[in-house]
């Protein structure tokens, strides 16, 4: 369970990061929830046969959102 904890922690940090820099709402629709589950799913078990990513998640599809939307 610890490890299920650890990993929302650092999806939440890393999501904070993006809203405090501007690359990311504060309100989220459906996509952006995705985003995040599965940002949690692979900091737990991350995907095979590709590199786990260090950037923190972003918008979905590449926008860009204003800060304070």
């Amino acid at each position: 369970m610890q490890e299920v904890a650890d990993a929302i922690r650092s999806v939440t940090a890393k999501v904070q990061r993006a809203i405090d820099e501007g690359h990311r709402s504060r309100c989220i629709d459906a996509d952006d929830l995705v985003d995040v589950l599965l940002s949690v799913a692979d900091e737990l078990d991350p995907p095979t046969g590709r590199a786990k990513t260090t950037k923190p998640p972003h918008a979905p599809r590449g926008r860009r959102t204003q800060r304070g939307r």
